[in-house]
């Protein structure tokens, strides 16, 4: 077995933002056989995020291979082969684990802005400095939105906040216990995705942890728009419902795309490049998914699912046989 990353283990969280931490306990945070180390906070930062990965490639032996990129994966009559910066790489099954978040997305209407109008996308964010002066238009409805609005409204800026929808808010503690201990207990977390819970969730869309945003807004500290961004030209925003925003800097908290460009297996992706699979096998044969969202359940897409989709792409790797 051979574990390929392009970067150095934990780094993808070391290039988010400053302030950056996981809206999952500690507790809910930690990989299997390895507890989370207990820290100033409740909640892991960025920095405790890629040094516990760091642990615990080195606790465990993990075989990882860091500054490998994979170019290009493809088929032939034998299997796979992962073309590498300084090698092919033939391989009878092969698990891509890159996750769904590595080509930050903009809506079409910031390309309409005067140029003049400062943009950066959450992915290009480390702290409120960053953003050009004069007010800032915060543009998403999850949990990112919602935290470098509060961030920014913390260091002084005039900020308006654009969500698709209301946000949804949970609040942190429930009866002075955190909210991720309800869910576990009830169920909900590990409810599988097909249920009626996780069907009700996934139509309602993400959760905001935390209900500090919701405070700035009633206090009237934040501007909250419920539409839609549907056009943009010079220095305005224009909404669904017809609302002209004007803008001096813009903040782009509206996700990612996935990019399996390299990879060149027919029959692998949908034709906007996302995974096709079912709980995370691919209809290709010796090819398998793991950390996408609702994979297989609600918490598929936190560190605390990881061990049971592991486990389970673990298992149709041993149960089948050589691709054809």
């Amino acid at each position: 077995m051979r574990v390929l990353d392009a970067a150095p283990i934990g780094q993808s969280w070391l290039d988010r933002w400053d302030s950056l931490t996981l809206f999952t306990p500690r507790r809910f945070s930690a990989l299997p056989g390895m507890p989370f180390p207990a820290g100033a906070g409740r909640y892991p930062t960025r920095t405790e995020m890629a040094g516990y990965l760091t642990a615990y490639a080195r606790r465990f032996d993990l075989p990882v291979e860091t500054g490998v990129p994979v170019r290009r994966l493809s088929r032939d009559a034998s299997g796979f082969l992962a073309r590498t910066s300084s090698e092919v790489i033939r391989a009878r099954h092969v698990v891509v684990a890159t996750g769904p978040f590595q080509r930050p997305r903009r809506p079409a209407a910031s390309r309409s802005l005067d140029p003049a109008v400062g943009q950066l996308h959450s992915s290009q964010y480390q702290r409120p400095a960053d953003v050009a002066g004069g007010a800032v238009l915060v543009v998403g409805g999850g949990n990112s939105a919602a935290q470098l609005a509060v961030e920014l409204a913390a260091a002084g800026r005039d900020v308006t906040v654009v969500s698709p929808g209301p946000p949804w808010y949970l609040p942190e503690d429930i009866l002075g216990v955190s909210m991720y201990w309800w869910i576990y207990l009830t169920g909900v977390l590990n409810a599988d995705r097909e249920a009626r819970v996780s069907r009700f969730i996934r139509a309602r869309g993400d959760a905001i942890v935390g209900t500090r945003l919701r405070t700035l807004v009633r206090r009237g500290r934040v501007r909250l728009f419920t539409q839609r961004v549907t056009g943009a030209h010079g220095h305005d925003v224009v909404l669904a419902d017809g609302t002209v925003v004007p803008v001096t800097s813009v903040l782009w908290c509206t996700g990612f795309d996935p990019n399996t460009s390299w990879i060149d297996v027919p029959g692998a992706t949908e034709k906007d490049g996302t995974p096709t699979h079912s709980r995370g096998v691919s209809p290709v044969a010796g090819l398998h998914w793991m950390g996408l969202p609702w994979q297989t359940r609600l918490n598929s897409s936190i560190i605390d699912g990881v061990d049971r989709d592991a486990r389970r792409v673990a298992a149709a790797i041993g149960r089948a046989g050589p691709p054809t």
